[in-house]
C-alpha cells in the first residue's frame, strides 16, 4: 500500500466508548470528508486475549472488495479492530498498563493498515472512569507516573511506524498546577519519541463523581493549553474539552491555528456537515 497524504487533524471526533464504533465512524465519514476520527478506548489486553478472531490486513482487503457479505460477518467477529477503508483518517486508541500487552496489541494491529497512512496509537491518560482508572496504573491515574507513560509510548512507539501521541487531562485532583502538568509533559517527551499531546483543558477528579459529570464539572482551563504551545514550541498540541462543534471554535481559536477535538455526540452533525 502507498501511504496517503490527509488534511492535518485541525479537526477530530473523540473517542467515547460505546459511542465511535465502526457504524459511527461511517456515518461521521459520511458527513465530514476531512475530520480524523477515533477508535473506541481499546484495551491491550482485549487486543492480545482476541488474537484469534482477528482478521487482519491482508484478509480485510479482499473481503471489502470480494466480498460485502463476508466482510460482515468477519467485523462481527473482528469488531475490534478492523475499519472500513473509508474511514481513512483513523485513530486507533489504545490503553494498558501491561508493556508486553501493549508491545503485542500494537503489532497485532499494524496489518489493519492504521500505519499506512501516518495514524497515531494513543495510550489512554484522561479518562477518568472507575473502570478504567481506578484500577492500577490505567487511566488518568497514569499522569502521576510519566515516567511509566514514557515508557509504554517508547514501547509502542518502538513496535510500529507511525507517530504515537497521548491523551491527557490537565491534572489529577490536587495534583493540578500548570507546573506539574509542564513536568509531566516534559518527561514525556524527552524520555520517549511522543511529539503529540491531546490536552483535555479539565483536570479529573477521581472521586465522588461519574465520568459524565468529570467532563462538565471540573472547570475548563484553555489557558493551560496556550501556556504549553508557548513553553513547548516543539511539540504539537490538540485542545479538547468543552467544544461541541466547530460552531463553538471562537475566533480567537480559529486565528491561533490551533487543531481541536470534539466530543462528537448528537449536537455536532450539522456543524460537521461544514467540514
Amino acid at each position: 500500500m502507498v501511504a496517503r497524504q490527509y488534511h492535518p487533524p485541525w479537526f477530530s471526533v473523540a473517542p467515547m466508548m460505546d459511542w465511535t464504533n465502526n457504524h459511527f465512524r461511517m456515518l461521521a465519514r459520511l458527513i465530514s470528508k476531512h475530520a480524523w476520527l477515533y477508535t473506541e478506548m481499546i484495551a491491550a489486553e482485549t487486543i492480545v486475549y482476541q488474537k484469534d478472531n482477528l482478521i487482519g490486513m491482508h484478509l480485510y482487503d479482499h473481503i471489502v472488495v470480494c466480498a460485502r457479505k463476508r466482510h460482515r460477518a468477519y467485523a462481527a467477529e473482528d469488531r475490534f479492530l478492523a475499519f472500513t477503508p473509508e474511514q481513512h483518517p483513523i485513530v486507533l486508541q489504545l490503553g494498558g498498563n501491561n508493556l508486553e500487552n501493549l508491545a503485542k496489541a500494537t503489532q497485532l494491529a499494524n496489518p489493519y493498515g492504521y500505519d499506512e497512512i501516518n495514524f497515531k496509537f494513543v495510550l489512554i491518560c484522561g479518562c477518568p472512569s472507575p473502570k478504567v482508572a481506578g484500577h492500577g496504573c490505567f487511566g488518568v491515574s497514569l499522569m502521576l507516573d510519566p515516567k511509566f507513560v514514557a515508557k509504554a509510548m517508547s514501547v509502542i512507539a518502538a513496535n510500529t511506524n507511525v507517530p504515537v501521541s497521548v491523551k491527557c487531562r490537565i491534572g489529577v485532583d490536587d495534583h493540578d498546577s500548570y507546573n506539574e502538568l509542564c513536568d509531566f509533559i516534559y518527561q514525556v517527551s524527552s524520555q520517549s519519541p511522543t511529539r503529540h499531546f491531546i490536552i483535555h483543558a479539565r483536570k479529573a477528579l477521581l472521586n465522588g463523581i461519574s465520568p459524565a459529570d468529570n467532563r462538565k464539572i471540573p472547570p475548563l482551563k484553555y489557558e493551560y493549553y496556550f501556556a504549553l504551545r508557548r513553553d513547548f514550541p516543539d511539540l504539537r498540541f490538540t485542545i479538547n474539552g468543552g467544544i461541541n462543534g466547530v460552531d463553538e471554535v471562537s475566533i480567537n481559536f480559529c486565528q491561533t491555528y490551533i487543531s481541536f477535538s470534539v466530543y462528537a455526540v448528537h449536537p455536532i452533525f450539522a456543524p460537521l456537515m461544514r467540514i
